[in-house]
């Protein structure tokens, strides 16, 4: 879509590898040269869409036995460039992707980072209005880790999906997260996401990840549920991390206010 225009254009098409139905795309990431769609063994179902009443998984169905995988589509072409088998997956929420060279410059993949659910489909169900009012003192949130995909350019059929740092930096809860809008689509160091201090049934802490020295840095108030951190970089920055990270806090009480974060010092 044009800058100041509603005017979209089909870029490429991507067709479905496995499973009896599209996989749920909730967000997917781009690189300077590259788009990659995400196709996961969360599908939709038709018959759950048509019930009067949403089962566990909502309009969705899961099928492992679909496989899941990622699909690179060329930007300025529309070409699809690879489409390789990932292992299990489930994410609603990509961070970044960049591309990733060799010594004499040519693309030989594309990594793209996402906070990842352990291919655990239990989330959906966790995240039910009822369910986020009534903690009870039990650690209910399941776990989650920024999960790192690794998608070969050399025509090989199979990519990878690691944890880019240990969960238990921040508290094996991860989602909502965000960048310094400038290294989006380029390689990058620093995310901030929504992490957790457990016992828990919703993120419930700020954290920075440092994906170099695959450490965290958690920001955590008794009591307070933040939303998605934003970063604002400080104008004429040099350094990455070298701005403010703005989240809005509900309170206990019902009540909310905004926190501003030093990006440097967290």
């Amino acid at each position: 879509m044009e800058a100041g225009t509603n005017k979209r254009r089909v870029v490429g098409r991507v067709n479905c590898r496995g499973g009896p139905t599209p996989g749920w795309v909730h967000s997917f990431p781009v690189t300077q040269d590259y788009i990659i769609v995400p196709e996961m063994p969360l599908r939709y179902c038709l018959r759950n869409l048509l019930r009067s009443r949403p089962t566990p998984l909502y309009k969705f169905e899961w099928h492992p036995e679909s496989k899941a995988f990622m699909h690179v589509i060329c930007r300025t072409s529309g070409r699809m460039v690879a489409s390789v088998e990932v292992p299990l997956y489930l994410t609603f929420h990509f961070i970044n992707a960049y591309e990733e060279k060799d010594e004499e410059g040519r693309v030989i993949a594309i990594i793209a980072d996402c906070c990842e659910h352990n291919a655990d489909t239990s989330i959906l169900d966790k995240l039910k209005l009822q369910n986020l009012r009534s903690f009870n003192g039990c650690d209910v949130l399941p776990d989650a880790r920024v999960g790192r995909f690794t998608i070969p350019l050399d025509g090989s059929p199979y990519g990878k999906l690691e944890a880019a740092l240990n969960p238990e930096e921040h508290g094996r809860g991860m989602d909502m997260c965000s960048i310094n809008p400038a290294h989006m689509g380029k390689k990058y160091r620093y995310a901030y996401a929504c992490g957790a201090r457990r016992p828990c049934n919703f993120p419930n802490t700020l954290a920075k990840i440092d994906l170099v020295k695959k450490k965290a840095k958690n920001w955590y108030v008794e009591g307070a549920i933040p939303s998605e951190p934003l970063f604002v970089a400080r104008p004429g920055a040099t350094k990455e991390d070298d701005g403010v990270v703005i989240s809005l806090i509900s309170d206990t009480n019902g009540e909310g206010h905004a926190v501003l974060l030093d990006g440097l010092h967290f």
